[in-house]
């Protein structure tokens, strides 16, 4: 120590030597690894020719969601109408939808009251259903509208060929693939009877004795020129289609005379359908058979036509589709589809206005 303080400037280049000759070494070994690390950074880098795929799903979904008008989140408050889905409110800062109420003269909210009456049913057409399909509401012509040509107006596109909840249809009045059946434009015009009566007067022999194969029957054809006839069972009767099948001995006792009456039954057929008519002793029986007169609304103007019971027709525009009428009585008509189904067909009420 006492060395180091009487040469202190001798002590102190040393220590100052020591360092620079350490500092040397290290700058001597760091500019020997140089190369080494600076042929990492020169190296050609591994060509990466495929790009990996865009997600645009999120975009997609972000896209439509900025498109969609804003809607409240809470449902309805108004009581849905029977049979119809429930309603949300209009777009956001958007008036519900108001129109002049024909009684009052003041605005109401277009589900509050219905413009526009069935013509056929009598039964009213919401106005929602005229508005939710772009039909222009406030033209009073609007019912009988037909806005994609198909010959069926709104009325009847709203009414539809299988109503399954009130108010809703099974069509949509601005699609012509989209329609009701044709026949629901059919209606009964007219029932024809055919002018021919048999009347089954008498007959000879006694039921309790005589064979009836033996029995000879008296027939009278009240509608055609031509005498009595005396016919037995199988034998025709003259200018008809029916033929004697089966006699039956019955009685009925009559309160006014307090006796027993004949009232015997003899059953004919038509030689052509096999129906069979059953005759009373004494009593006129028409015949079975009738025509209807159908009147067809599709077609503009309107056409008639004539179909004998079991006879079969078509309806335009479909004329391979064959159609059947099955039974008829006053004032309606069964009808076969070509479907195999069975409908009703009536009178058209709007034709008696």
């Amino acid at each position: 120590m006492d060395w180091i303080k009487k040469h202190y400037d001798q002590f102190a280049l040393a220590i100052l030597a020591l360092a620079l000759l350490i500092f040397s070494v290290l700058l001597i070994l760091r500019a020997l690894s140089f190369g080494a690390g600076f042929s990492a950074t020169t190296a050609t880098a591994a060509v990466r020719d495929k790009v990996p795929p865009l997600v645009l799903v999120p975009i997609e979904e972000a896209k439509k969601t900025l498109e969609a008008s804003p809607q409240w989140d809470e449902p309805n408050s108004r009581q849905p109408r029977k049979g119809a889905p429930e309603r949300k409110y209009g777009a956001l800062f958007v008036a519900d939808r108001y129109v002049i109420a024909k009684e009052t003269g003041l605005p109401i909210k277009t589900n509050q009251e219905s413009f526009y009456t069935d013509t056929l049913t009598n039964a009213p057409i919401p106005n929602e259903w005229f508005i939710e399909r772009n039909l222009p509401l406030l033209d009073p012509a609007v019912p009988t509208q037909d806005p994609d040509k198909d010959g069926f107006n709104n009325e009847d596109e709203w009414r539809g060929a299988d109503i399954k909840a009130p108010g809703t249809s099974s069509t949509d009045p601005n699609n012509k693939e989209s329609h009701p059946a044709y026949h629901t434009k059919l209606f009964v015009k007219q029932f024809i009877r055919v002018p021919f009566r048999l009347l089954f007067n008498a007959y000879d022999g006694d039921p309790k004795k005589d064979k009836i194969d033996k029995f000879a029957f008296q027939i009278n054809t009240m509608d055609l020129r031509q005498p009595s006839e005396f016919l037995k069972i199988g034998e025709k009767v003259t200018n008809t289609r029916f033929k004697l099948e089966k006699f039956e001995y019955k009685t009925q006792h009559n309160p006014k005379t307090d006796e027993e009456e004949d009232v015997s039954e003899l059953t004919v057929v038509n030689v052509e359908t096999d129906e069979k008519v059953i005759l009373i002793q004494g009593r006129v029986t028409d015949s079975p058979d009738f025509f209807m007169r159908f009147i067809y609304e599709w077609t503009n103007p309107p056409i008639e036509f004539t179909v004998k019971k079991r006879g079969e027709f078509r309806l335009k525009p479909n004329i391979t589709e064959i159609y059947k009428l099955v039974d008829s009585q006053e004032g309606k008509a069964l009808i076969q589809t070509p479907d195999g189904k069975q409908v009703e067909i009536l009178p058209d009420p709007r034709l008696k206005k």
